[in-house]
């Protein structure tokens, strides 16, 4: 029916102002121009409609896709987020367990310094009263060599206690 429609504005524009007369054409090229008008709209309009349909549904399906990207990245945030949070709470526990540990190594590492520091005083004062013994019978033994060497001098027994005592002491 809209073919029928042109069909009749074309041939009746041009049977009304097929004639001449000497005014002017202002209203006859007004009728060609809403005609053109009409027709351009009846040959243009689907197509046009249906392009700008078919842009707003990409236009609408990029921002829904935009959007469940967006969405996504939000509940990956918030997983990496919770993650981090772990990992720092791991690290907490991580390092509060070390600073345990280095007390305790350092506890046991003072208890074994000390214990061998014990050991070698103890082996200290045996030496050293070793040593002394050592020289105890070192000295004694000299004395008793040069009493024994010197045949000219006789000593008594009492004597002879008295001289190792003082050599000694």
């Amino acid at each position: 029916m809209n073919i029928r429609f042109v069909y009749v504005l074309l041939f009746a524009s041009s049977w009304l102002f097929a004639s001449e007369s000497g005014g002017t054409d202002f209203v006859p090229r007004t009728v060609n121009f809403l005609i053109f008008v009409a027709i351009l709209y009846y040959l243009a309009a689907e197509p046009v409609k249906n392009f700008f349909k078919n842009r707003s549904a990409s236009i609408a399906a990029l921002l829904e896709e935009v959007q469940t990207k967006l969405k996504k990245a939000k509940e990956e945030k918030e997983l990496a987020q919770a993650k981090l949070a772990e990992a720092e709470q791991l690290a907490k526990e991580i390092l509060e367990t070390t600073k345990k540990e280095i007390e305790i190594m350092t506890k046991e590492l003072k208890q074994h310094a000390e214990q061998e520091i014990a050991v070698l005083e103890r082996s200290f004062e045996e030496n050293l009263e070793l040593e002394r013994r050592k020289r105890v019978r070192q000295i004694v033994q000299e004395v008793l060599e040069e009493l024994f060497e010197d045949k000219q001098m006789a000593l008594d027994k009492e004597k002879f206690i008295n001289l190792i005592v003082k050599k000694v002491a």
